[in-house]
């Protein structure tokens, strides 16, 4: 259960991070030059491949729950 609950924290901060840094740099909402708005860049680009392993990994560990829940959605009987 506590592999769960940090793996749902890092998705969050990295989702939370990849939300803040696009809306910053979608309204360019910082001050600086070309090095602030890579940095943004950089740090935009590597939330959102962590977001998308954790979101990997998430979906491994409960394959047995969304393999239960489609069966009693799909109404499979056994």
């Amino acid at each position: 259960m506590k592999k769960n609950f940090y793996l749902d924290v890092l998705l969050f901060v990295a989702c939370l991070t990849c939300i803040v840094t696009g809306v910053v740099m979608d309204f360019h909402l910082f001050s600086g030059g070309r090095e602030v708005k890579m940095q943004l860049r950089s740090v935009h680009l590597w939330s959102g491949y962590i977001m998308g392993a954790g979101f990997l990994l998430h979906i491994a560990w409960h394959t047995s729950w969304i393999k239960y829940a489609a069966k009693q959605v799909l109404g499979k009987k056994e």
